[in-house]
């Protein structure tokens, strides 16, 4: 085991190493008669890799895990009982991102966003926990040494990490789009004052004159949600004269415009700060891991071979649990972040 786990490049334990070919596709659209269209990406080649595999494993533990537990609760019928096994396990975890991450950001739009919260948490759980069993030096001896390279950690990869970032991007703006249209048709845009419960202090008759057509709302949510994703500082107050008001609507649109791009940008950095946050995380771990036990390669006598392989033996148990702690903090900190992003688009004064 600690020849297959470190005899080579300890990178190839984290890079996807690709399974069989799928179709080929090639991308010269045939326009090199225009200069100035000349397409010459050649023909590319995509693969199916360990980390797609070990993605469809983690997603096909989720379509296998959450029907039990939900037909489990369906079971129970309301019973006072506490749940054993695994499924105390699930509902400690779900209860857990609920009321102590969602709860105190979202408060009553918490339900709103479970479904895609719990999906995100579980999904990056398995697959971060599926990186810790060596299924390829499993397969690798079961079949002979002839079948290598299944299985890996798939949150070490790039383009799955990417892929999650992108969907929690989406679900942040498009929350925040939803939640400007919500407001207009209610009436309640531009009303901030909210109680506990997330219902408008005011009575509802006070924002009848204010409620806006369906297909108005959906025109005009997308441009309000730009109009607020930066704040206005020199806006002025009611009742400014119009002559003194036009210098200040001046400086707050070009100050606007300033803080406008500051947070555009700061739109692109969250998500990308997820994906790499997760990837070199997820990363790290395993290359540090077969870099460790590489090390008792290097002993040059019989002593120092078991004295490094025992030193090493014990450094990769410690380290395998910090990666098994890891692999779980991750998943709770990606989730944590984007709720809290997803938080700060759906406010009212946002």
């Amino acid at each position: 085991m600690l020849i297959l786990a470190a005899a080579h490049d300890p990178q190839s334990h984290v890079l996807p190493h690709a399974l069989f070919r799928l179709l080929p596709f090639n991308f010269n659209f045939g326009v090199e008669k225009i200069p100035l269209l000349q397409f010459e990406f050649g023909t590319r080649e995509f693969y199916f890799t360990n980390h797609l595999l070990m993605t469809l494993v983690a997603a096909g533990l989720c379509l296998l895990v959450f029907p039990w537990v939900a037909r489990a609760y369906v079971r129970s019928n309301g019973s006072t009982r506490a749940p054993r096994g695994l499924l105390n396990f699930f509902e400690a975890q779900l209860q857990f991102i609920r009321r102590e991450v969602a709860l105190p950001v979202l408060k009553h739009r918490t339900d709103q966003f479970m479904p895609f919260l719990w999906t995100l948490f579980f999904f990056i759980l398995f697959c971060n926990l599926l990186g810790m069993v060596p299924f390829d030096s499993i397969i690798y001896l079961l079949s002979g040494r002839t079948v290598e390279h299944v299985g890996g950690t798939a949150t070490g990869n790039l383009a799955v990490t990417g892929g999650l970032a992108i969907c929690a991007f989406f679900m942040i703006h498009v929350a925040g789009i939803r939640e400007v249209y919500g407001q207009l048709i209610a009436g309640t845009y531009g009303h901030h004052q909210e109680t506990e419960a997330g219902e408008a202090a005011a009575d509802g008759s006070k924002h009848a004159a204010g409620r806006m057509a369906p297909n108005r709302a959906a025109v005009l949510a997308f441009p309000l949600y730009v109009w607020n994703f930066a704040p206005h500082v020199f806006t002025p107050p009611a009742g400014t004269r119009l002559i003194a008001a036009i210098p200040l609507y001046v400086t707050d649109l070009l100050m606007w415009g300033f803080l406008l791009a500051l947070e555009l940008l700061g739109a692109i950095i969250k998500p990308f700060a997820l994906m790499m946050r997760l990837f070199a995380n997820m990363t790290a771990g395993h290359i540090v891991l077969a870099s460790i036990l590489a090390l008792t390669f290097t002993a040059k006598t019989v002593t120092m071979g078991y004295t490094v392989g025992v030193i090493t033996t014990l450094g990769c148990v410690l380290l395998s649990l910090l990666e098994l702690f890891v692999a779980g903090l991750q998943a709770y900190i990606f989730v944590f972040l984007t709720t809290l992003f997803i938080g700060l688009a759906v406010e009212p004064a946002h």
